[in-house]
């Protein structure tokens, strides 16, 4: 009881849910540290009364249907909660989820503190496979309105998050400074051609020459044992 008091009086300040709809969240989240999983038939086994396990799951059932919570207000407590100082780093990634014979493709946005990525808004794709340039730009677009006076060290992303449009858009003023892993067969080159960097294996080198590498800075290296035949390849735009 203890516990659940704190993690209520934690919660209240951040989130205006009446009293039982946080008595409930905050029950919720004990049995799933708990349980440490999120089938509803193990959670209900934990869940207030452990006893009623039948009861106890189809209230779980009923808030998960019929309950609509506001994303910008969950992101907006998830900040709060953390009080993760400016600048920021963001990560852009795509994850895939599997519900019986239903598969959710998801783009997601999440601010990074301490090694963790917290998600703060997301998008359903409706398809199979990688995003748009428009679906991520949409995407960044109601980060930047949820948070206008955030301060943006960096986005991180993996190499399917490419593309002219995309690219273009973190460059418009104010740019987003960015890192983006990109295939290990990409070129980049100067102007008037290529350039030896004499980079041996298990060597880093960092070019921070905007004028000879189309303004963009990149962060040559090679990977451990495990990807001798390939070169890590990352994208950077802001500073080194």
């Amino acid at each position: 009881m203890n516990e659940l008091n704190r993690l209520r009086d934690t919660l209240r300040p951040h989130l205006p849910w009446h009293g039982a709809r946080l008595n409930f969240v905050c029950l919720f989240l004990m049995a799933l540290f708990q349980t440490k999983t999120v089938n509803l038939m193990e959670i209900a086994t934990v869940f207030a009364n452990p006893v009623q396990i039948s009861s106890n799951y189809q209230r779980l059932q009923r808030f998960f249907r019929q309950f609509k919570f506001d994303r910008a207000e969950i992101a907006r407590f998830v900040v709060s909660l953390i009080d993760i100082p400016q600048p920021w780093t963001l990560s852009l990634d795509r994850t895939c989820w599997s519900f019986g014979q239903t598969h959710f493709n998801i783009l997601m946005l999440a601010v990074v503190h301490e090694g963790i990525a917290f998600p703060l808004l997301w998008t359903m794709l409706d398809k199979k496979g990688n995003s748009n340039s428009g679906e991520r730009m949409d995407l960044f677009d109601r980060f930047e309105a949820l948070f206008p006076d955030v301060e943006v060290a960096c986005l991180t992303a993996d190499r399917e998050f490419v593309g002219r449009d995309w690219l273009s858009y973190l460059l418009i003023d104010p740019e987003v400074p960015f890192r983006l892993r990109i295939r290990h067969s990409e070129l980049i080159s100067p102007k008037l051609g290529g350039t030896q960097l004499g980079v041996a294996a298990n060597e880093c080198l960092i070019l921070c020459d905007p004028e000879n590498f189309a303004s963009f800075r990149v962060a040559v290296g090679f990977g451990d044992g495990r990807f001798t035949s390939l070169a890590l390849v990352c994208l950077i735009r802001g500073s080194c």
